[in-house]
This record gives structure tokens, sequence and C-alpha cells, in this order.
């Protein structure tokens, strides 16, 4: 029992070292890109849009999305996207998703960003022996953020969201939704 016990503390705290790292890289990151934003009289427009970015649900999953659609004006952002997460141990779980992904853009410049993606997940080992729970699901995504326009027109977005995943079909669970916490820090062009 005290194996277990000391195997169990020192993996939650290495799992907290690993979040604590990653805000710290994106608070400094934050910090060092305000000051190249402050003179930038960029400001949104329609067209095309795209953004990718490395994701991490909080210790579990680690991954990286990308999103390519069109900004319909300064404020409203529609696009298609596909998004790749491993488990980082030693049984390998991989999941892929694809969804459409909307954000809503509060101001012209740097702002505050409300999004939602819906889409599908799809597990590519769901018979190994990796613990899997499920094979396909329905991808329900709500996020906020914020997102900071750099003078060439391309900007860096910082996201907080939770993927709810719906499993569909075949599933080794009795559990209705799995809710995973996300945070997400990329760029746009």
């Amino acid at each position: 029992d005290n194996q277990q016990d000391t195997a169990i503390i020192f993996k939650n705290c290495h799992v907290l070292k690993k979040i604590n790292s990653i805000l710290a890289i994106l608070f400094i990151t934050s910090l060092l890109a305000t000051n190249s934003f402050a003179q930038s009289e960029i400001n949104r427009r329609s067209g095309y849009y795209g953004n990718i970015t490395i994701t991490d649900h909080l210790g579990v999953f680690v991954g990286l999305e990308t999103s390519h659609g069109y900004m319909f004006d300064k404020h409203n952002y529609l696009g298609a996207g596909v998004g790749g997460f491993i488990l980082p141990n030693n049984n390998h779980p991989t999941y892929m998703n694809t969804f459409l992904d909307y954000h809503c853009y509060l101001k012209e410049k740097n702002s505050f960003v409300l999004g939602m993606k819906a889409g599908w997940s799809h597990a590519f080992n769901y018979n190994s022996n990796s613990g899997i729970k499920f094979k396909n699901g329905i991808l329900i995504e709500p996020n906020i953020g914020g997102s900071w326009l750099l003078k060439s027109g391309n900007g860096l977005i910082l996201g907080f969201g939770v993927a709810m995943i719906f499993p569909v079909g075949d599933f080794r669970t009795d559990k209705k939704i799995f809710p995973l916490p996300k945070i997400s820090f990329g760029f746009e062009f």
C-alpha cells in the first residue's frame, strides 16, 4: 500500500510540475508578446484564416490541432479542423478529432475570444491493451481565451476549454460523457 501511495503522489507531482511549466511558458510568452503588440495598428480582416495549436488536456493527453476557414467580418470565424492526441506513457492511445470550429472575437485587434468546436473523435488503437474506453465519440468543446495580433497581421492565441466526448457505438465504459479540461496555445495566420 505504501508503494502504491508513493507512486500516486509522485505521478500527481509530475503532472502538477508539467502543468505549472506550461502555464509559466504561456505567461512569459504573453508578457513578451504584449510589448510587440502595443504599437500595432493591424486589425482583423475578412478572408481566409487558419491556426495551429499545441494542446494539453491537463496532464492526460498532449496533441496538435489545426483549423482553417473564413473570417466573415472582423469578429466571426468559421472553419474546419483536425487534431491528433496521445497519452504520453507506456500505453500510447492515439485519438484523432475532426471538427467544425467557430470563434467570436469581441474586439478587432487584441481580443477576448469565445469559441465552440463540434465534431467526431476516433481512437486508432481501440482493440489494443491500452485501456481506451471508446472507439468513436461525438465531440463538443466550448472554449474561451485571448488572441493578440502581431505587427505582421498574424497572431498568438491562448485558450481554455473542456473537450466533452460522448461515446458512440462500441465502448468499454458506463460513462455517458468524458470531460477533458484543455489548455491550448498557438498561432493564427
